[in-house]
Order: structure tokens, then C-alpha cells, then sequence
């Protein structure tokens, strides 16, 4: 402390303390310091953790027990930290498959038409305040993005609704799973948003395997008693040459992390409009929908990302999506309209915004803004974004023969007992590493005691189907 300021700011306090009380004091005889505790303040230098010694091998968890659909199309095994889904499209019709896999999770998860509801309402009043139970414009927002499905994927949703809803219709607060909520739960990130995420992808060039790895970062709401991490869920998508494995959460059939059998990799990041850009759905379609067309009919990073890139304008939010296959990684960025930028695929070469730097070629990252020089910079006039993006850059870009262990000891290296901004928030819901070298998954899955310091990785196997 500055000893020079010390003493005047005493004072003063004193002499307040004697003018609201009238006592008349002179001098510091009889004063008594009150009681502070101690000082909550920390140093930045105080952010990481020693974690060198942690075990961050992934495990590989058991099945506890194995429910399947009538039919067979949908198999779940239920795990300890998510549910392991396979739906087979291969064996039955879209409508069929939908159904089945709503039976299944019935089956699975006994209250799951009451978490569906209860984690749609809280999205809901976190997004829109003022509705007074009201909620007819999101009914309305839901049904267009519904009507504007591919064929295929509507009549997947409407097996999945018509089985999982109860006798309530429309959208409203009565503890009974609707089939307009039952879609809705399809479409948050269309309707309502709320997503916060980061990523990060290394070269093979620079990793011990001489193999991409790329790790994205899922975060959103999890819930007031964080519910949503009751439903961690693995799906494999069984449908020849358009089969994936997203990880999401259970009944979620749209993307937000997956991979494909080629090793396309994609991950959807929320970007706030600078330019108060007015929300619209009229003649919008779905971004997360988007995302998953892309994901079966594409073969590589780049191919994807410029199919997302030349349909941004028909989406309703502007969002980065993180694309990486074994040989290349860009991040699409999606502006939605001029006002935010132009839709681009950003890879090594492309110039960042005035402000941003990044230190190696051979590592990419995304936050939530763009960071292509000519789009909306959401990243220098944002504290959570260019820490992030900083702090990426501090620990990844002087990395070579980075392994898979060093990564995700990177990773997680930062304290968790701490308000200041980090990679592993408070609302992290999964932290997802591919590692090219192995074609596998592996990923933190925030349990409902929250996010720990000493996080768990779990193996989640192959992104290949069998």
C-alpha cells in the first residue's frame, strides 16, 4: 500500500467518524480498526494451477445397463457421466427413427419430459424477460424454423415429438411436454441462443503424433440446479456415408459438437451482433440443421465450411463454426447480414481485425466474434473474448510436439476458484478433444456438482462407425 495515501484517507474516515457522531476526538486515541477479513484481491500470475502431476489419462466408463427401442432402431446405454445413443437410420424411415429414439429415451430417463420443459422455460426467461407468460412469438419462431426443415429432418422431429409429448399443446408453463416444446428443444440455439464457446486446433506439423488435434469448448446454460449436465449424450448416427457422432445432450438431433466418419469435425460458436442487427425468421432456415447437412454431405473441413458460408445470410444469429478434418482447420464466419460483416472462411493466412494478433500459423482459434479483419470486431471490445483469445495464444502458440497429454494439460491448467475470465467458465458444459492420431473422442462432461479444478476425461471411443 502507497503510505502516502494511507495516512489522508484515514484521516478523512476519522473525521467522519467524528463529525456523524459528534465525539469530538482528536488524535487516533481510543480508535479501534474494524474488522475487514482478509483481502479477496489475487494476481493474475496466480490463474494457473500446478496440474503436471494430475492423471488426465481418459477412462473409459462401463455400461450400467441397456435400453433399446421396440423396434431396435435406437439402442441407449446408460453410462455414469452420459447416455451412449446409437440410432440406426439405416434400418428404418426418418419418422421411425425419430420415434424410436423418443421411446428409448423413455425408457432411459423416466423424467425427461419434465427436465425437457422445465430447462426450455428457463431458456425462455433468460432470453426474454418481459413476456408475461406470453409466448406465442416463440411458438411462432419454432414453427417456421420446423416448416423449414429438409423433408427428412421435419419428419425425424415429428416421430421424435409425437412420441415424446404429452396431451398439452403449444407453448406454455404446465409441467407437460408439449410437441411444439418437444420441437423447440431442437431448435435453442435458432430460437433462442445462449451459447458461449471457444476453440482451438493444432497442425500435425506441431503435435508429437504429427497428427491434428483440436479441442472446442461448449458452453450454455446448465440449468438452475444444472440439469443439463444429468443428460450428457453421445449419439452415433448410423446412415451409410452421412453417419456422425455428435456430442450433445439426450433427444438433441441437430449439432453442436460432431464429428464425421471422414474426421469432419464441427463445433457452432454464438457471435453477438455489433451493429444491433434486428433478430428476423422470416425466410430463415436452421443454423444447428445447417450444420448437420453439412456435416453429412461433406468430406472435408473447407467443403463444409463453405457450404455454411454460402447460406449464411438465410440463418437467423451470426455464428462461428469451427471446421477441422486431419489436414486443414478454418472457422466459417457467418455474418448474417452486411451490416456485420461478410460471410468468409478465415484460416492462417487470413488478416485479423486492427488489434488481434495471433503468434503461430500452425495453431487456429475462435471466441465468440468474429476476428477476419472487415467483420464486426467483437473480440478487442470484449473482456471475455480477447482474454481468452490472449490466453489461448500464451499457452498453445510456442507449443511444438505438443501430444495429446500436454494438451489437455494446457487445457485444464487453469484455477477454477477464481471470477476472472477462463477457458473452463462456470458454464462450461463439455470440453471435447479430437485427436486425429486415434480418430477418437475424449472430453470433460461438467457433472451437476459444477465445474471441478481437477477435471475427469472421459474416452468416449471412436468417431468412426462400425
Amino acid at each position: 500500500m502507497n503510505r502516502k495515501k494511507t495516512i489522508p484517507i484515514l484521516a478523512a474516515a476519522l473525521a467522519l467518524t467524528c463529525a456523524l457522531s459528534g465525539c469530538g476526538r482528536k488524535g487516533y486515541e481510543g480508535f479501534v480498526i474494524p474488522e475487514q477479513g482478509a483481502s479477496t484481491l489475487r494476481p493474475v500470475s496466480d490463474i494457473y494451477r500446478d496440474n503436471s502431476g494430475d492423471d488426465l489419462t481418459p477412462v473409459k466408463e462401463k455400461t450400467n445397463r441397456t435400453v433399446r427401442s421396440s423396434d431396435g432402431l435406437c439402442v441407449i446405454e446408460c453410462r455414469d457421466s452420459y447416455f451412449d445413443v446409437t440410432l440406426d437410420r439405416e434400418k428404418g424411415s426418418p419418422y421411425a427413427a425419430g420415434a424410436a429414439y423418443a421411446e428409448a429415451i423413455q425408457l432411459a430417463y423416466e423424467d425427461y419430459a419434465l427436465f425437457c420443459e422445465g430447462y426450455i422455460f428457463e431458456n425462455i426467461k433468460a432470453a426474454f424477460n418481459d413476456l408475461n407468460g406470453d409466448y406465442s412469438g416463440i411458438e411462432n419462431r419454432t414453427e417456421k424454423f420446423r416448416a423449414s426443415l429438409e423433408r427428412d429432418y421435419r419428419e425425424e422431429l415429428e416421430g421424435f415429438a409425437d412420441r415424446i409429448s404429452g396431451d398439452s399443446t403449444g407453448i406454455r408453463e404446465d409441467g407437460i411436454l408439449s410437441k411444439e416444446e418437444a420441437v423447440l428443444v431442437q431448435l435453442i440455439p435458432d430460437v433462442l441462443r445462449a451459447t458461449a464457446c471457444s476453440a482451438i486446433s493444432a497442425d500435425g506439423s506441431v503435435t508429437s503424433t504429427g497428427e491434428r488435434l483440436t479441442c472446442r469448448v461448449l458452453e450454455w446454460q446448465l440449468g438452475s440446479e444444472n440439469q443439463l449436465c444429468k443428460v450428457h449424450t453421445l449419439l452415433h448416427m448410423k446412415n451409410g456415408d452421412k453417419s456422425f457422432v455428435s456430442l450433445s445432450y439426450l433427444g438433441s438431433l441437430t449439432i453442436l459438437t460432431a464429428v464425421n466418419d471422414d474426421g469432419v469435425m464441427l463445433g457452432e460458436l454464438d457471435v453477438g451482433t455489433q451493429n444491433m442487427v434486428e433478430y428476423s425468421c422470416e425466410d430463415k432456415v436452421s443454423y444447428t440443421y445447417g450444420i448437420r447437412y453439412a456435416l453429412e454431405n461433406c468430406t472435408t473441413a473447407r467443403e463444409a465450411a463453405q457450404y455454411l458460408v454460402s447460406n449464411a445470410p438465410r440463418y437467423p444469429y451470426c455464428v462461428n463454426v469451427l471446421a477441422t478434418d486431419r489436414n486443414d482447420a478454418v472457422v466459417a464466419e457467418l455474418p448474417v447480414s452486411a451490416e456485420d460483416g461478410t460471410p468468409l472462411i478465415r484460416d492462417s493466412s487470413t488478416p485479423l481485425t486492427d488489434g488481434l494478433t495471433w503468434d503461430s500459423p500452425d495453431y487456429i482459434c475462435a471466441v465468440n466474434s468474429f476476428a477476419a479483419k472487415g467483420n464486426a470486431d467483437g473480440i478487442t471490445s470484449s473482456t471475455d473474448n480477447i482474454i481468452r483469445w490472449r490466453r489461448y495464444n500464451e499457452l498453445f502458440s510456442g507449443e511444438r510436439e505438443l501430444s495429446p497429454a500436454r494438451m489437455r494439460q494446457l487445457l485444464t491448467c487453469e484455477r477454477t476458484d477464481n471470477d476472472l475470465t477462463r477457458i473452463r467458465s462456470n458454464s462450461l458444459v463439455h470440453m471435447a478433444v479430437a485427436d486425429y492420431s486415434t480418430c477418437t473422442l475424449q472430453a470433460i462432461l461438467t457433472d451437476t456438482d459444477g465445474v471441478d479444478d481437477e477435471p475427469v476425461f472421459i474416452d468416449l471411443g471412436s468417431w468412426r462407425q462400425d
